[in-house]
């Protein structure tokens, strides 16, 4: 099938017109870890100039019945319907040059001719750089800077030399393949996966998002400021703390994972590092976690990861006296 026909531009816009350097890809994939790709989302198109330039024939490439979009059913009607769109924003930077952020769903469907689609796309708009973004829930700690780990088509196109530590076979989301297909068709493509602390992987974790914004610096991706980012993440970390200071059960548990960090960064006095066959064992074992048997991955529709263990649920408003912070509007109690 023609993959020309699967996108197209607005009617207002002139795609001969439209020129950038760089493509931020935020599609969905296994789940979105701590809301990463939400939250980059959200700051990029609030604090930035932006337009929709374009999108997807969701019609063609989205499964409605496996991931049923919500709508309100207000008494006598049905109203506020959450269509799912793929869509193409044209973003200007302070500097006041443009860059190009895809958003939305992994397609269900026709993969192979929606990466073809994007390669038109990355051709026709001048893309020189390719970005994609997402999380990845790991057994890392909230007190430490969260790793951003990187994967390309070409590994020499990656700036800052930070990658898994070993092989693994996993099932793949379709960016893996988008990467695949653009790199062949010669095509820089780099993606960052942040690590978010599996124990927050559910709430909405800002912390996630800057440091997927600092990776795009690293990676020659445009300067994006992070103030907005900042002023949401520090009332969440004050959250944290508080539930980990009043359960010395989360302390335990937070300070091994310290601890284990620790020995993978830096060789310390007397501490044992472990090897780079070791920390592979240990990632993979996570992997493996995310379902049974042969390895699925987490619940694509729910966003549950069962391999995660239980943590505080990292909660940004005040709770009832007595009790552990928890979002404004309900209870979230702590877990574990």
């Amino acid at each position: 099938m023609d993959p020309t026909t699967l996108f197209s531009y607005e009617r207002h816009v002139d795609s001969r017109s439209l020129r950038g350097r760089t493509l931020l890809v935020t599609l969905g994939a296994y789940s979105d870890a701590g809301d990463a790709q939400k939250l980059v989302d959200d700051h990029l198109l609030n604090t930035l100039s932006s337009r929709v330039v374009g999108r997807l024939d969701m019609d063609q490439v989205y499964d409605y019945a496996g991931h049923r979009p919500e709508i309100t059913l207000e008494l006598d009607h049905f109203d506020d319907y959450a269509k799912p769109e793929i869509v193409l924003h044209e973003v200007t930077d302070l500097d006041g040059e443009a860059f190009f952020l895809l958003t939305g769903p992994e397609p269900s469907f026709q993969w192979e001719r929606v990466a073809s689609a994007l390669r038109i796309v990355v051709e026709q708009l001048g893309i020189e750089r390719t970005l994609l973004l997402q999380g990845f829930p790991a057994p890392v700690p909230h007190t430490r800077e969260l790793p951003v780990t990187r994967f390309a088509g070409d590994p020499d196109s990656i700036s800052v030399r930070r990658t898994m530590p070993g092989t693994f076979r996993l099932r793949a989301p379709f960016t893996a393949l988008l990467t695949m297909r653009l790199s062949e068709g010669g095509h820089e493509v780099v993606g960052l996966t942040v690590h978010v602390p599996q124990y927050l992987h559910e709430m909405s974790y800002p912390d996630a998002a800057l440091a997927l914004l600092g990776a795009i610096g690293e990676e020659q991706g445009p300067e994006v400021p992070a103030g907005a980012l900042e002023a949401q993440a520090q009332p969440v970390r004050d959250a944290i703390a508080a539930q980990v200071e009043a359960q010395p059960p989360l302390q335990e548990m937070v300070a091994g994972l310290e601890s284990r960090f620790d020995r993978m960064i830096t060789s310390g006095a007397g501490a044992e590092v472990p090897t780079a066959e070791a920390i592979a064992a240990e990632v993979e074992e996570y992997l493996a976690s995310f379902g049974t048997g042969d390895a699925d991955g987490p619940d694509e529709e729910s966003g549950e990861d069962p391999g995660a263990p239980e943590g505080p649920s990292a909660p940004e408003g005040p709770s009832a006296p007595g009790g552990p912070p928890s979002p404004a509007g309900g209870d979230d109690p702590v877990q574990g």
